[in-house]
């Protein structure tokens, strides 16, 4: 099997395009709800009046973690970026983090340096 194929059966296994728009879904909500949670911090920082729901939502890629030393079973995350609005630089990175079986485990959030 080649990594095309691999693709093809991991998108087909866990029907990925509805795991990308529940992701992208998850982020919106925090961030529509930034003033009342763990984003708080982080959007105090911004200048201008900006929010961190002005930014835009890109979806970067997906990481499919197989023999992992710390875990016994794959996982996967799909990586979302947020842009800013004006520049359409990355600015912040937000992962959600699914178990094998394809449910939510965890969630990342931080701003590149």
């Amino acid at each position: 099997m080649n990594l095309l194929e691999l693709e093809k059966a991991f998108n087909n296994a866990y029907i990925f395009e509805d795991v990308k728009k529940k992701s992208i879904k998850l982020f919106e909500e925090l961030l529509l709800n930034s003033d009342s949670n763990f984003l708080k911090e982080e959007e105090q920082k911004l200048t201008n009046n900006m929010k961190l729901k002005d930014y835009v939502i890109r979806y970067k890629c997906t990481e499919l973690y197989i023999n992992n030393h710390d875990r016994i079973y794959p996982f996967f995350r799909v990586c979302l970026e947020l842009l800013h609005p004006e520049t359409e630089i990355q600015q912040y990175y937000y992962d959600v983090e699914y178990t094998v079986d394809g449910e939510f485990s965890d969630e990342y959030f931080g701003k590149y340096r």
